[in-house]
């Protein structure tokens, strides 16, 4: 273990913080900064475990959160999702890095496009494929987050499924 690798945990532990907290807000504005927080330092951690397209897709949610205060619509979604795209293939190192493309893509398209079960379903994707990224990447913080957030909705998914459960 080295130092570059604790600092890495650390600052991903603080991403994972801010995360949490922002889903506490009952603002909508403060919500979004704090993620938009949480995304610069999932970047920065990304950064230290030499994970450039990782760093690079959280940075683009850093600023897509900033946008979303004021601005919203199907073309900001799409204009996203080519940033993503175009930004994973810049940055590709390995097969590994499809993984966080396709979970921000299929994030984006659950949040802008979908409703109820379908929107679930695309987000626990993309959390899922962010879990597997992160457990090769050595990211502990981003597979506890990433964990804790696909069994939750897939609990979700399966009450919402079973409406004797509810």
């Amino acid at each position: 273990m080295s130092e570059t690798w604790l600092w890495a945990q650390g600052i991903g532990g603080v991403a994972a913080l801010l995360g949490v907290l922002a889903f506490q807000c009952r603002q909508d504005v403060r919500m979004l900064l704090l993620l938009a927080g949480s995304c610069v330092a999932w970047s920065l951690h990304f950064l230290m475990l030499a994970q450039p397209t990782a760093a690079l897709l959280n940075l683009i949610t850093a600023v897509r959160n900033l946008i979303a205060i004021r601005r919203r619509g199907a073309w900001l979604a799409a204009l996203f999702i080519m940033l993503y795209l175009i930004s994973g293939g810049v940055s590709w190192q390995s097969a590994w890095d499809v993984l966080p493309v396709i979970a921000v893509v299929a994030g984006s398209v659950g949040v802008f496009f979908l409703q109820g079960l379908p929107r679930r379903g695309a987000l626990l994707a993309g959390s899922l494929l962010w879990l597997v990224f992160n457990l090769q990447a050595g990211s502990i913080p981003g597979v506890l987050v990433m964990g804790a957030d696909a069994l939750s909705n897939a609990w979700r998914i399966h009450r919402l499924r079973s409406p004797h459960i509810r």
